[in-house]
């Protein structure tokens, strides 16, 4: 990924409760997700967001945009973390444990203010879910 095409989702977006569509659990109250993107293609990710029950989340990770699977050492669920480019205004990204795919997420940018992210991953007896949030960008 070139710094260009990263360049549209590089910022702070803000959670939109009432737009998401979880299959899994519920939506949260709110949440912040930044993303930033070198020059060199590392990205960094870190999210945070309030529970319907009130409890603060954290979430932060980074990698390379190549495709390739890296050691991920953040949660017992999963041991690498790979990002893919599709196109300016696609990245996704997958979490495998034990060389098999538990989760991916693809982030799109509906247009220059909101990103959409469907998070889909497996259960334990197999069946698939699809959360999906809608986040609009934070003025500068």
């Amino acid at each position: 990924m070139t710094t260009h095409a990263a360049a549209g989702f590089a910022g702070t977006w803000h959670l939109l409760p009432e737009q998401c569509d979880y299959q899994l659990g519920r939506p949260p109250r709110s949440g912040l997700y930044q993303l930033d993107c070198a020059a060199d293609g590392a990205l960094s990710i870190a999210s945070e967001w309030l529970g319907k029950n009130g409890k603060r989340h954290r979430a932060a990770f980074d990698g390379r945009v190549d495709g390739t699977p890296y050691p991920y050492h953040s949660t017992p669920h999963a041991d690498a973390l790979s990002f893919e480019s599709v196109s300016p205004t696609q990245l996704h990204s997958t979490t495998w444990r034990d060389g098999c795919e538990v989760q991916w997420s693809e982030r799109e940018l509906v247009d220059p203010d909101t990103l959409v992210i469907r998070m889909r991953g497996h259960l334990s007896d197999g069946r698939c879910y699809t959360n999906v949030g809608v986040y609009r960008r934070q003025d500068s």
